[in-house]
């Protein structure tokens, strides 16, 4: 049995090695452009509140306009692949949401029993 010893300097080749082909694995596919790496792992979006943000601007114009701010950052910086950045404007949205609709609620009920 003879094996087959590759060409040295100045030796013809008859074409690639079939034999070490499979030596390497193939190269990745390209990383879309649309997709951030941090979306590429199953981390769920943070929500955007933005139901709450609509209520606490009705009840309190200006803590539900800071709330709609930070309700549009949680996507900005989610599809910028900022995820912790996207996870406390999430929070802050949810925070200042929140503490609108309270105030807004005490405002109309003091102005509704102040008679």
């Amino acid at each position: 049995m003879t094996t087959q010893t590759p060409p040295q300097h100045g030796g013809t080749s008859h074409g690639p090695d079939p034999s070490r082909s499979h030596r390497y694995p193939p190269p990745p596919p390209p990383a879309s452009s649309q997709q951030n790496p941090a979306q590429a792992a199953t981390v769920a979006k943070p929500s955007t509140y933005w139901p709450l943000s609509i209520i606490a601007f009705l009840c309190s114009f200006i803590i539900g306009g800071i709330g709609m701010y930070f309700s549009a950052q949680v996507t900005s910086r989610w599809d910028a692949g900022n995820v912790e950045g996207a996870r406390k404007a999430s929070k802050t949205a949810l925070i200042i949401d929140l503490v609108g609709i309270v105030i807004g609620f005490l405002v109309i009920v003091s102005s509704l029993s102040g008679g």
